[in-house]
């Protein structure tokens, strides 16, 4: 059986909004079809001498990062994550497995986010399946509540949380590509060295 790892990125870890779309939406979309573990990254203090994580990293098949929106960037605790473990760039860890990426806000912001997270996942050597990223938002969760009380036709054009089983199913079918994909030559050895 395969198996799904979702990166929890928010600051709030498992008290907050991410954490409450994970439990409500994303964990009962997966469970009959694969293993999953979820970690939230805000109760880590390392990422890269953390073994049972790097073990978690190296046996999953997918991934998928969930995060607010935090002054036009993904949760800190991504950030972090994101800076520590570099050296896994371009290796088995990462390299040709599908992500997707679910971004939530209050007001604007997200889609940029969205689009920056995908640019960084892809460097690292991730695989992005169509349709599988959104965001969604206090706005967008408000204007579907009205659109359904006024049977609008416009809910269609906002992401909605039952979106969240197209990017599932998406996540689910790329799972059975089987590539050999090839990495860029990069320094594992001392990437942190100064260069000026």
């Amino acid at each position: 059986m395969k198996k799904i790892l979702i990166f929890n990125a928010s600051p709030e870890g498992e008290k907050g909004n991410s954490a409450q779309i994970i439990k409500k939406s994303i964990l009962p979309s997966l469970a009959k079809s694969t293993k999953t573990e979820v970690i939230h990254l805000a109760k880590l203090k390392k990422f890269k001498t953390n073994k049972k994580l790097l073990n978690s990293i190296h046996q999953a098949s997918g991934f998928i990062f969930i995060s607010g929106t935090y002054w036009d960037s993904w949760g800190s605790p991504l950030q972090k994550y994101l800076e520590e473990m570099t050296h896994l760039e371009g290796t088995s860890y990462y390299l040709g497995k599908p992500a997707a990426v679910v971004i939530l806000n209050h007001s604007v912001g997200g889609k940029a986010v969205l689009s920056r997270l995908q640019g960084v996942l892809v460097t690292l050597g991730f695989m992005i399946p169509p349709m599988s990223g959104m965001v969604y938002g206090v706005n967008t969760d408000l204007a579907l509540k009205k659109a359904s009380k006024q049977k609008s036709s416009h809910q269609d054009d906002f992401w909605s949380l039952d979106d969240l089983q197209t990017i599932v199913k998406n996540l689910l079918l790329s799972l059975k590509i089987e590539v050999s994909w090839a990495s860029w030559p990069v320094d594992r050895k001392n990437f942190k060295k100064l260069w000026l």
